[in-house]
């Protein structure tokens, strides 16, 4: 080979390489990253292109993906992590709890009666008060609680006698309604309670204002927004939806799993997706009363033109209430209440064929069940229409599990989508509700779960618990109240590591996004946050108080 055509080869090859090398358009360094990647343990620095990751590793590493135009920046060895998913939340309802009566922080039955009476003086008269988040074994003084468990209406009706007033349990599974609210709704003594659901009643038949499950429905109608314009729901499922995801970009959740939109709202939200206007990855499960399910269910998958931006192929069902409300559908009776054992909200048959639709249709089924017998019967149905197990169906919540029901989670590939703080916040009752032994050996089983290699998902269940990610995370690893550190349980916890997946790569698995979310990896979308402290390696206790410094989506910064 003479000279010259070495040197052209030569020349060949390093123009062809330097074609070829991708700078990066921004580069971090000097941070302690936390990748949620196995395969990479420990880095310092990330390159990204455009809105993907090039590439993660040591400074000296990533520095070769600077070129003139990269810009750089020191973290001077700040954490760094993926953006966190909520795993199921409800982005309607958490608007909704934003610009309405939240009283998630109240203590006593005369606190919420304080908090209408306010809202009283600064409301017309005829006009509907709403608000949300009161929970009866959450209050410091139990004197109110006159019939199973929950006040009369008596003094929230003397307080507003010309307002009707409806106050929405925290769970979301029982309503608070006062005599103004139910005499428009004609409910007297002769109301009967339907399938699924209580209208509350003592033993004289007196009516305490109390709506459980399905009677829900007998108040909640009167005020559903079904009725307005449909120029005037969209503006508010608009402005709901807009609160919710700049509340949730503060805490540095970057992407979202709503868990129940009507096919409107989900219309809705998709075309703010697509018009740019939500800081965050929106996946969306369908729910439908059972009278329009079917129809709508024809209408999906609903895609945004970016997937990666706005995704809705999944369907919600509600088999049973919550605990609290006494709604958990048990397989024994409530400790405290053994006339109960709770609600089946939904027919057995009528979910065999919901989830014989959503297997011929290839959606993702997402069932709330709460009680472990609710639990029961879901994976009986799942094994006999989800036998494949790669529809990646969920069981949302999955709080209480007969211990003879944990492995039917892994033969079956089911999800379990369970919000950690739930745990501590229901801690002070649970023991109340099962008994010692049932408390201790069905529920919130994370550690079982996991070591028998059940696929989990975490978050917050927002507006039941607050969207904050770092309480639901101390939660997760502490199993301890922050209030004043009860430990319910200690031997289910998680480890950080595993803490830190389950709002990360396990939730993006649980929507099917593992492949473009959920870790810091090469070809990954650039979704990342900066926060004041190594979550890996602070005490417990500082995990409360962590502070988001930086949000960045889709590789540019939004915080």
């Amino acid at each position: 080979m003479n000279q010259s055509k070495l040197i052209a080869i030569v020349f060949a090859c390093c123009f062809y390489s330097c074609k070829e090398r991708q700078f990066a358009d921004f580069i971090i360094t000097n941070a302690v990253v936390y990748s949620a990647d196995d395969s990479i343990p420990s880095a310092t620095s990330l390159a990204i292109a455009g809105n993907i990751i090039v590439a993660v590793g040591s400074n000296e590493e990533i520095m070769h993906y600077k070129g003139r135009h990269t810009e750089v920046k020191d973290l001077q060895s700040a954490f760094v992590m993926p953006g966190l998913n909520e795993g199921h939340g409800h982005i309607h309802s958490f608007g909704k709890i934003l610009m309405e009566l939240n009283l998630l922080n109240t203590k006593s039955w005369e606190e919420i009666i304080d908090s209408v009476a306010e809202r009283v003086k600064h409301t017309p008269k005829g006009e509907w008060i709403q608000g949300r988040g009161w929970h009866q074994d959450k209050w410091t003084s139990t004197s109110d609680l006159q019939f199973d468990h929950y006040p009369y209406h008596d003094a929230l009706s003397k307080i507003s006698p010309d307002h009707p007033v409806v106050l929405t349990h925290a769970s979301g599974h029982a309503l608070f309604a006062n005599k103004a609210a139910m005499d428009i709704a004609k409910i007297s003594v002769e109301s009967k309670s339907p399938t699924g659901g209580r209208i509350v009643k003592d033993n004289n038949q007196k009516i305490l204002g109390v709506f459980e499950e399905n009677a829900m429905d007998l108040i909640s109608s009167f005020i559903s927004e079904d009725k307005l314009p449909r120029e005037k729901r969209e503006e508010l499922i608009e402005r709901r939806a807009l609160i919710a995801s700049q509340k949730a970009m503060f805490f540095g959740i970057t992407s979202f799993t709503d868990a129940g939109s009507s096919l409107e709202e989900i219309e809705v939200l998709k075309n703010l997706s697509d018009r740019g206007k939500l800081p965050l990855r929106l996946n969306v499960m369908m729910y439908h009363n059972k009278d329009l399910l079917f129809e709508r269910i024809k209408s999906l998958p609903v895609y945004g033109k970016d997937h990666s931006l706005f995704k809705a192929n999944a369907v919600k069902a509600y088999i049973d209430g919550a605990l609290g409300s006494y709604g958990a559908w048990l397989l024994e009776p409530y400790a405290d209440n053994p006339k109960l054992t709770g609600q089946n909200t939904l027919d057995l048959a009528f979910l065999d064929s919901l989830a014989l639709q959503c297997k011929n249709q290839d959606l993702q089924l997402c069932v709330h069940a709460i009680g472990d017998r609710a639990n029961r019967e879901v994976l009986t149905i799942f094994e006999r229409r989800g036998n494949e197990g790669n529809e990646r169906w969920r069981i949302e919540h999955a709080q209480h599990i007969d211990p003879n029901d944990i492995d039917r989670f892994k033969k079956n590939k089911v999800i379990a989508s369970m919000q950690a703080i739930h745990c501590t916040s229901d801690a002070p009752f649970v023991e109340k509700r099962l008994g010692f032994d049932r408390a201790k050996n069905t529920s919130y089983r994370w550690r079982t779960l996991i070591d028998r290699g059940v696929r989990m998902a975490n978050g917050t269940d927002v507006p039941v618990e607050s969207i904050n990610p770092f309480e639901c995370i101390y939660a997760s690893v502490t199993r301890k109240r922050a209030d004043n550190q009860f430990e319910f349980f200690p031997e289910e916890k998680m480890t950080r590591e595993e803490a830190l997946k389950s709002y990360t790569i396990w939730n993006a698995y649980a929507s099917f996004e593992e492949s473009i979310k959920g870790s810091l990896t090469p070809g990954k979308l650039a979704d990342f946050i900066v926060l004041d402290r190594n979550l890996m390696t602070c005490s417990d206790l500082e995990i409360l108080d962590t502070k988001v410094l930086e949000v960045y989506f889709n590789g540019k910064k939004i915080k």
